[in-house]
């Protein structure tokens, strides 16, 4: 089938009459068959138009979670829906609700670094990592370590542009709500 015969057919009275029924089960199907084979940074837009269908078409704005069973939680974002493993249960085939709680910070962060240098009408990207220091026994975050990767378009001084990047860091809500202590490493690329 060429694409744009699937094109009419994606908006043919037929389709909207069977896509409910058949969605369900053929899209996780496929996904799970053929995701891989798109080529990498298609692939992640890909995604993302997925998330992004998910949230618009939701009337839900919950941030919420639901216990299942051991360290198992139903996480809902806004209408986009995860099983989530946590604590002694986490695994690295699941999202855990630490890797959501890291992946928010470095979301806020990334978005406080950007908006401190496009103020300074510099470009360039912003690409932020963390990693965590936790302790079971404790009960506790001992330390956060975000690694906040800049390539700048600017022929900026380096010491500069870091003490940039780190003040525009401290604009993070998120961070600064924290108890814990935060590492904080430039790396300019």
């Amino acid at each position: 089938m060429n694409p744009k015969m699937m094109k009419e057919m994606m908006d043919s009275e037929m389709c909207k009459e069977m896509a409910p029924k058949m969605m369900p089960e053929m899209i996780p199907k496929v996904m799970e068959k053929y995701l891989m084979n798109i080529p990498k940074n298609e692939r992640e837009e890909f995604i993302k138009k997925i998330v992004n269908i998910i949230v618009s078409k939701s009337n839900e704005c919950e941030l919420s979670a639901t216990f299942i069973n051991d360290f198992e939680t139903s996480t809902s974002i806004k209408g986009l829906k995860i099983n989530s493993k946590g604590g002694k249960g986490a695994t690295k085939d699941s999202i855990s609700p630490m890797d959501l709680f890291l992946s928010g910070l470095c979301g806020c962060v990334s978005i406080a670094v950007g908006r401190a240098l496009s103020e300074k009408e510099i470009n360039g990207n912003i690409k932020v990592d963390a990693l965590v220091k936790k302790s079971f026994e404790k009960g506790c975050i001992e330390k956060i370590i975000l690694n906040i990767h800049a390539k700048i378009d600017d022929s900026l001084n380096e010491d500069e542009l870091k003490e940039l990047i780190l003040k525009g860091s401290k604009k993070c809500l998120i961070s600064n709500s924290l108890g814990c202590e935060i590492e904080k490493n430039i790396v300019i690329e």
